[in-house]
């Protein structure tokens, strides 16, 4: 056999055991009990301070807390603990897609997944007016996915 292949099957065999290496250790990994990418709790189960239900519809956001409803924007107290529970829903009879709600000044960034509640919990420490946008596409008026929310005293 020529040199040339036994170098080529070499780096094959090499790429292929580290290829397979990751797999099993992503496999063992994401299999633990111990390990999720997002909690499927309900609303007041087990949640932190106040609950703010969001969920992403094209192409807007609805933000109840407290049971007050509000679309693209709502006011919130420094120092205060808040837990959202974000899904996503249909429209009449569209679909139902993926969103991402991203609050880039308190680095929060969870998607919107149809049928399942996702769950973050945070603490505004400042006030102010902060943005928030969906960063997902969604479809044709993905752009207007945007709003702000105000943290007072």
């Amino acid at each position: 056999m020529n040199q040339k292949y036994k170098v080529e099957i070499i780096w094959i065999i090499a790429v292929l055991a580290v290829l397979f290496a990751s797999m099993g250790i992503n496999f063992y990994v994401t299999g633990m009990k111990s390990f999720s990418i997002a909690t499927k709790e309900t609303p007041g189960e087990n949640l932190n301070g106040t609950i703010i239900q969001v969920t992403g519809v094209q192409w807007s956001w609805s933000f109840e807390i407290n049971g007050v409803k509000s679309v693209d924007n709502f006011t919130l107290i420094v120092n205060h603990t808040y837990t959202m529970v974000v899904d996503s829903l249909p429209v009449g009879t569209g679909q139902a897609v993926i969103h991402d709600l991203l609050i880039p000044q308190f680095g929060i960034q969870v998607y919107a997944v149809p049928g399942q509640n996702n769950t973050i919990t945070f603490t505004p420490d400042k006030t102010g007016t902060f943005i928030f946008e969906c960063v997902e596409y969604c479809g044709y008026d993905h752009y207007k996915m945007r709003g702000y929310f105000s943290v007072v005293d």
